[in-house]
């Protein structure tokens, strides 16, 4: 029995499309919320038992883990300890655990409760297999909360303001390499078992780059204002002593110059591990904005 959480997620769909097309005959217990859309696994054809509950809840996912032998965790990584609590307790022997780069930061605000959280469930780990997935920004199509917003900024106003200079590297790494990432590391349990892997984009390229990229899938010449580093940090400062509720911090600012790119090297060796390149995968994510763009519009008309 496969117990899964977050399957209703973004990169969770691009599993439940890989276990269907792979014709996947295992029983399978997935976690989902009250109100959650399922309509996509109830015309699966899995073999699939839903329970519906709330991942704070440790008594839920405790109770409802029983009988199962492998957990895959696709829900945040808040959720982690409650779940490798509930996996223990039921004796699972193999959690499998989608967390992120984002414990790499220098920044404390940004990579320290992840480290708290990894360092902690990792103690288990002599209690069970776990094997961490930490995957970089996921994209894809419009349940991403970074490269649509990117791409409607891009597609409505032709100026684009830039802190620095761009130069610092991204990887980010569509939803569906991480569906099939997930089937893969279960299905090569031999070689996945207790380890970890990065999840990147096939290559890094600098937020210049990736700004210009989206800008040429729209099919759009925006026109990029470098802000210099200095200025940008002065008027952080600046905004969040006049308004105290402020959206933007300093230490955001600098955290947008480091760099976020990581190699995949293990991944590929122990699972073949092979994502696709981000000019490739951000213009499906393009097309659907611009269909819901043209729809909206034919609405209004």
């Amino acid at each position: 029995m496969l117990y899964v959480t977050g399957i209703t997620g973004h990169s969770g769909h691009w599993f439940v499309k890989r276990l269907v097309n792979e014709d996947y005959k295992g029983k399978i217990r997935c976690v989902v919320r009250d109100g959650s859309d399922t309509d996509f696994l109830d015309k699966s054809g899995l073999d699939i038992e839903k329970v519906v509950g709330d991942l704070n809840d440790q008594d839920f996912l405790t109770s409802t883990m029983r009988g199962c032998n492998t957990v895959l965790h696709i829900a945040s990584i808040i959720y982690s300890k409650k779940v490798v609590n509930a996996a223990a307790h039921n004796n699972v022997e193999w959690a499998i655990l989608v967390h992120t780069t984002g414990r790499y930061s220098k920044y404390k605000s940004a990579s320290a409760e992840y480290i708290a959280i990894e360092n902690d469930v990792l103690k288990c780990r002599e209690r069970m297999g776990i094997t961490v997935l930490r995957p970089t920004m996921i994209y894809g199509s419009s349940r991403d909360r970074n490269m649509y917003k990117l791409i409607s900024f891009l597609h409505k106003i032709k100026f684009f303001p830039m802190f620095g200079e761009g130069k610092n590297l991204m990887q980010p790494v569509h939803a569906r390499d991480l569906g099939n990432a997930y089937y893969d590391v279960i299905l090569n349990r031999s070689n996945t078992f207790n380890k970890d892997y990065n999840l990147s984009g096939k290559q890094p390229l600098s937020y210049l780059e990736l700004v210009r990229t989206v800008s040429n899938a729209l099919g759009r010449y925006n026109i990029i204002i470098k802000i210099p580093l200095w200025f940008s940090v002065l008027a952080a400062r600046l905004y969040n002593v006049v308004d105290k509720r402020a959206i933007i911090s300093v230490e955001q600012v600098l955290r947008m110059q480091e760099d976020k790119a990581f190699g995949y090297e293990e991944a590929m060796r122990d699972f073949a591990y092979s994502p696709i390149s981000f000019k490739e995968g951000i213009v499906e994510e393009v097309n659907e904005y611009l269909a819901k763009n043209n729809s909206s519009r034919t609405k209004q008309r």
